[in-house]
C-alpha cells in the first residue's frame, strides 16, 4: 500500500467526467491511479488523478496523449 507521500496529481480536473476519463485510460496502461475531490474556493471542487510518484511521467504522458 502506498504512503500518502508516494501519491502525487498527475492531472487536476475542473470536473469529474475529465478526470474519470484520464483515470480510465491510466487503468487500461495498468498504471494504479485514483481520483480525489477537493474543496476549491467559493464551492468550486478540484478532481485530481493520483498516481504513484515513481510513475508520474509515465501518466502524465498517457494523459497527455489521450487529449483528455
Amino acid at each position: 500500500m502506498a504512503r500518502p507521500d508516494d501519491l502525487v496529481a498527475a492531472a487536476i480536473f475542473a470536473t469529474r467526467d475529465g478526470a474519470d476519463a484520464a483515470w480510465g485510460l491510466l487503468a487500461a496502461a495498468g498504471i494504479p491511479a485514483s481520483v480525489i475531490t477537493e474543496p476549491g474556493m467559493v464551492g468550486r471542487r478540484d478532481f485530481l488523478v493520483m498516481v504513484h510518484r515513481e510513475r508520474l511521467d509515465e501518466a502524465q504522458a498517457l494523459i497527455a496523449a489521450g487529449g483528455v
